[in-house]
């Protein structure tokens, strides 16, 4: 499933981000009878103190989500999608720009985030 996610977040960032982009989030969504989607949200502000800092969208995906069938657990699929996003900001063609903001996270939109890169 991560060649698909690296797919999607290639035709993504193709275009490039706004020029007031400062981080990005990826929000999981459950979508219910073992489904789940990612929407990309771009931030003009970060805080690493303040998860709120991703309410503040400046781009996002909108319906244009990335969706996977799996039936299991919500950790199981934060777990898939953190190890898949990780392994994007390693090798992706992308990857970039977004090594160029100041943090990429992840996260259940109602939940926690966790941080996969916070620039030095």
């Amino acid at each position: 499933m991560y060649e698909e996610l690296s797919q999607w977040l290639d035709r993504v960032l193709e275009g490039g981000l706004p020029e007031n982009a400062a981080a990005v989030n990826l929000n999981i969504y459950e979508e219910g009878d073992g489904g789940w989607s990612v929407q990309l949200i771009a931030s003009d502000r970060y805080d690493g103190e303040d998860d709120s800092w991703a309410c503040f969208e400046v781009f996002t995906t909108g319906e244009d989500l990335y969706c996977w069938e799996k039936d299991y657990p919500w950790e199981e699929a934060e777990e898939d999608l953190l190890e898949w996003a990780g392994r994007y900001l390693e090798e992706g063609q992308y990857a970039d720009i977004l090594k160029k903001l100041k943090a990429v996270g992840a996260g259940f939109v109602d939940g926690d985030l966790h941080i996969l890169y916070e620039k030095e």
